[in-house]
């Protein structure tokens, strides 16, 4: 039996499901999206296809929703620029007030992005539009929404210049192809204050290197000091590229591979490359390493040497004092600088295990101190980690003269350092063998000291390296070390590299000049006629002793920061 509707119930129904249906899209605007958004597309014949959303695009979706900043790295062809004008036309239906600023590399670009937005709109349903606010100005640079109550949604577009949006108070920014911009550090500096009201700011491009503002940005959120969440998306992610295609592409630029992988990178390390291959083939994996929890500064006090405690401080330690082996020898490799921030002063605290792994104690990167004041800073670090036998830690000066001659003549001269460290040539040299303070860096030596630490650099079989306690500053300047056309290795254009020249140095001359805890101690000379009373058994029971403490104290150091990068990891911090 057909029962006949009248048309006010039909019209009051399709009222309802039109306020229902409303009101689903303005809370969820993926569905908005999947079910109304409608692209243009070249494999279908109306020239149009509805918006898909690939796995990665609902991710980067959810992230535009939680967080206010998002920087996304990623490879071409995976429709970043669609979604956030999809988002963006959301916003401008569904949110009263939205003042949304689109900044691309050109005019051109960002008005091409603009019309992308006005497509999908001229293909929603025509109840949508008739229920949300009217499309009140349709100009070549600018999109505005009138509401009932009289309020204007706008989408302007801008090129990428250090005037862009100056003026612009945002509800949310998108900057395409930030990387590609004539000049993206001060159009960052322009655009980031129209944020400052609680509006959002969306950053996506192509990686350009590896030194520029979106690469600071990227990596900066990545490692959680900044108020970006960082997103990286690969080529494969795209399902218009076949393995077939990407390995033709690659074969194109065999020469410069730096340029393809800009373009089609499998890692954000190889998309930030300039030049070259990179020197070690294997890093650990980022997320396996954390940042080590002590940080400060040697006092040299009225009580004597000590560790204070700094957040700002550039000496780091990879566990507490109290759980440091003070019975093993300590080496520190120290890189100089000038101190005028640009390049940094680095330096590596090491010990060589029974085993002959080397460890990583502790660091001290710094690009404002001054050689004369890092010189004090040295003195005291070297007689804070005085192991056995010595009288103070062996001090190693990377010495390619300048810097590294001033800093080690003050350690000399002014503070009379116990224990520098001097380079004997080998007997095949050319030159007389005659021994010179620090460690000079030269063509013969260079690619010495690179290759044995390339040696530890490499899979124990577990996911970490042969050394002990890689942290991630250091991971990061490992992963943008090439090996150039000539054959050298430097860091990449624009990158640096003293964390792992001091790291490589301090490696070379502890497995060359230090014994493991067992080894031979340095220990004074009896004359003829005097005798030693043999203590030996109980100075052996208390190192015993105290060994096993730190053993106990770096289990449990060492146990935390595990937990604590689980944690981060199962919370997406």
């Amino acid at each position: 039996m057909t029962v006949a509707i009248s048309a006010p119930i039909v019209n009051e129904l399709e009222r309802l499901w039109i306020e229902m249906e409303w009101r689903r899209c303005a809370a969820d605007p993926e569905y908005f999206i999947r079910t109304y958004v409608w692209i243009e597309s070249e494999r279908d014949p109306r020239g149009r296809e509805p918006f898909r959303l690939w796995d990665y695009q609902e991710r980067s979706l959810d992230a535009y929703l939680q967080r206010r900043f998002v920087v996304i790295l990623k490879a071409r062809q995976l429709g970043f620029t669609t979604l956030a004008m999809a988002y963006a036309l959301w916003q401008l239906l569904f949110k009263p007030r939205a003042n949304i600023l689109l900044i691309s590399k050109s005019q051109d670009s960002a008005d091409k992005n603009l019309g992308m937005a006005r497509f999908m709109y001229s293909f929603l349903p025509e109840w949508l539009k008739v229920r949300g606010p009217q499309l009140d100005g349709d100009a070549a640079k600018q999109m505005a929404f009138k509401f009932s109550d009289g309020t204007t949604n706008r989408l302007k577009s801008f090129a990428g210049t250090k005037t862009a949006g100056a003026g612009e108070t945002a509800s949310l920014v998108i900057l395409d192809e930030f990387a590609l911009m004539e000049d993206p550090a001060n159009t960052y500096r322009t655009i980031k204050p129209t944020t400052d009201a609680g509006g959002k700011l969306i950053i996506i491009s192509t990686a350009r290197g590896g030194t520029n503002m979106f690469a600071k940005i990227y990596r900066e959120g990545k490692r959680g000091v900044n108020e970006f969440f960082s997103i990286f998306e690969p080529w494969n992610s795209s399902r218009l590229i076949s393995e077939e295609q990407y390995e033709l592409k690659k074969r194109e630029f065999a020469a410069e591979p730096w340029l393809f992988f800009a373009e089609y990178p499998s890692s954000d390390e190889e998309a930030f490359r300039e030049s070259g291959r990179p020197r070690f083939a294997w890093i650990p994996a980022e997320d396996s390493l954390d940042e080590f929890m002590h940080r400060g500064f040697v006092d040299d006090g009225p009580a004597g040497l000590e560790f204070v405690n700094d957040e700002i401080g550039a000496l780091h330690l990879a566990y507490p004092p109290e759980a440091i082996e003070w019975q093993r020898q300590f080496v520190i490799a120290a890189d100089p600088s000038l101190g005028v921030g640009a390049d940094y002063s680095a330096a590596h605290i090491l010990q060589l295990h029974e085993d002959g792994t080397p460890e990583i104690v502790g660091y001290y990167h710094s690009n404002t101190i001054e050689p004369g004041d890092w010189a004090v800073e040295l003195d005291a670090m070297g007689r804070y980690f005085t192991g056995s036998g010595q009288p103070a830690a062996l001090m190693v000066i990377e010495n390619a003269g300048g810097i590294g001659v001033s800093l080690i003549d003050k350690l000399r001269n002014q503070f009379n350092y116990q224990n520098l460290y001097r380079y004997l040539p080998p007997v095949n040299a050319k030159r007389r063998r005659a021994a010179v303070f620090g460690f000079p860096t030269t063509k013969a030596t260079k690619p010495l000291i690179i290759n044995r630490l390339a040696e530890y650099i490499v899979d124990d079989g577990i996911g970490e390296a042969k050394i002990m306690n890689i942290h991630p500053k250091l991971r990061e300047e490992l992963s943008t070390y090439v090996r150039r056309e000539n054959g050298t290795t430097a860091a990449d254009i624009g990158c640096h590299d003293d964390l792992v020249m001091s790291l490589a140095i301090g490696v070379y001359v502890l497995l060359e000049e230090i014994q493991p805890v067992g080894g031979h101690l340095i220990g004074e000379t009896l004359q003829p006629g005097e005798f030693q009373l043999d203590l030996s058994s109980i100075y052996q029971e208390a190192e015993m002793i105290q060994r096993h403490e730190a053993k106990e104290n770096r289990r449990f150091w060492t146990a935390h920061r595990r937990n604590t990068r689980r944690t981060r990891r199962t919370r997406g911090w």
